[in-house]
Order: C-alpha cells, then sequence, then structure tokens
C-alpha cells in the first residue's frame, strides 16, 4: 500500500501515499490485532507494526504586522461575522469547526472558559478566554442560546476569508494557521510546550514539539544548568575574570 490511483481510465494517474496516510490504516489495522488479542481472544499475541515515518507537519503563522493586516482586511469584509470569527480564532487557538459550531449555552464568561463538548480527540476540554476573545464575545452580546458566529457553514465565510487574505497580501496562509500563529505566539511570549498542549487541546506532547523551535530559551537554561558540574579550576577563573576586565576597558574607551 504505497499508492493509489486518482482519476479513471488513460486519465488515471497513480500518486504516491503520504506516510500519515499510510499510518492511519496501519493504526486501524493495529488496533484490531489488539482487541483480536485482549477482547476477542483469537490471537495469542499481537503481531508487531513498523509504522511509516512522517515528514513535519507544515507550518505557518503570522506575525504581529501580518496580523494586523488582516484584522484590518476583514473589517473592510461585507460579512459582518467575519472580523469577530478571525479575532476569536487568532486568540483562542480553536479550530475553525469549533469556532463555527460555539453556541452561547457553552459560553462562561464569568469563569473565563468555553466548554468544548465536541472536539477532534473526541473529548471535553475547557478554552480559557484572555482579554481579547472576551472582547469579541462581549461585541456579540451575550445570548442564552444559539450560534456565537450565527452561521455554522465554513461556505459562508470563504469567500469573504479568501478576499481577506488577498487584500492583506498573505501568502500561503489558510483559516487554520490561525491555530499554529495562536500557538506559535504563546510559545514565543514563554508558555511551556506542555501548556500549549493542554490550551490546543492535543493528544500527546508530540503533536506540540513542532513549535519548540521557537522557544530556544529553554534549551539555553537546560544548558545553564551544567556549570556547575564541575568545579573551575583556580587558573582558568582567573584568566577569565581578567579577559572580562580587558573587554569592559576597550568598551569604555570607545
Amino acid at each position: 500500500m504505497t499508492s493509489r490511483t486518482v482519476g479513471e481510465g488513460e486519465t488515471a494517474i497513480q500518486r504516491p501515499l503520504t506516510g500519515a496516510t499510510v499510518n492511519r490504516a496501519l493504526a486501524l489495522l493495529r488496533h484490531l490485532l489488539r482487541l483480536a488479542h485482549e477482547e476477542w481472544e483469537l490471537l495469542n499475541a499481537v503481531p508487531r507494526i513498523r509504522m511509516e515515518r512522517e515528514a513535519e507537519g507544515r507550518l505557518r503563522w503570522l506575525t504581529s504586522e501580518e496580523a494586523t493586516r488582516l484584522l484590518d482586511a476583514c473589517r473592510k469584509s461585507r460579512n459582518e461575522h467575519l472580523t469577530d470569527l478571525v479575532e476569536f480564532a487568532l486568540f483562542t487557538g480553536m479550530r475553525r469547526g469549533e469556532v463555527l459550531g460555539l453556541t452561547w449555552e457553552r459560553v462562561d464568561r464569568a469563569r473565563g472558559v468555553v466548554l468544548l463538548d465536541v472536539t477532534k480527540s473526541s473529548k471535553r476540554r475547557e478554552v480559557p478566554l484572555n482579554s481579547r476573545a472576551d472582547a469579541v464575545l462581549a461585541r456579540r452580546g451575550s445570548r442564552s442560546s444559539g450560534l456565537v458566529f450565527g452561521i455554522r457553514r465554513w461556505d459562508r465565510f470563504r469567500s469573504a476569508w479568501e478576499n481577506a487574505v488577498e487584500r492583506a497580501k498573505l501568502a500561503d496562509f489558510h483559516f487554520h494557521d490561525l491555530r499554529h500563529t495562536f500557538a506559535s505566539w504563546a510559545v514565543q511570549r514563554g508558555a511551556s510546550l506542555q501548556e500549549v498542549k493542554d490550551l490546543l487541546g492535543h493528544q500527546s506532547l508530540a503533536m506540540t514539539l513542532r513549535y519548540g523551535h521557537l522557544a530556544p530559551e529553554h534549551l539555553r537554561t537546560a544548558v545553564a544548568r551544567l556549570d556547575a558540574a564541575l568545579p573551575v579550576p583556580a587558573k582558568l577563573s582567573a584568566q577569565a575574570s581578567a579577559q572580562e576586565g580587558v573587554t569592559e576597558g576597550a568598551l569604555i574607551s570607545k
């Protein structure tokens, strides 16, 4: 299972399957084999299945300047819900379907959270609201029921979104990249990868590690813990102090 056929007849072409596509099928097979062994007692042991190596996922996020351009472009849209939808997604990291399906019954502004019952991981989770996300809800006016953003169907937003992205001159940018932007900004501002994992609702930390390169400070901190692993010889310590004095003197003379 390494490729699939696209099209029919003479126009059919073979396209290679990605590692992720193959692994989804293998994961299902592995689950069924475990059931056969543990639940149905049909197998004496579970065969070992080697998963395919997956390419690192695409990661596109906005700079502050790009985000400002995008929101400005959304405000010029004839779609009255677009700006609030985009800003809320940007400052909560919620998936597009989660935002579009959000109802007022799931919003608790008093506690500063929204409760998601239906998520990609099939687990309930609470999403904390920062001031920017809460301001979006305040603008829309709290209600007792109904969809927060009025419409659940993405096709009612698609054209307005694509026009806003084009107007903002953003290359290769999709709605899901707002989620990447939320995570990237959080890491760059000091959030740990575990905190980002919980905020995004990832099932494993491995899914969050793609943002690790944006926080080199935690690596420098980890390396610094080794500074005191061995005592520094007195001669080397004196040489380092003398070198620092020479450097400071040169800077002062300038």
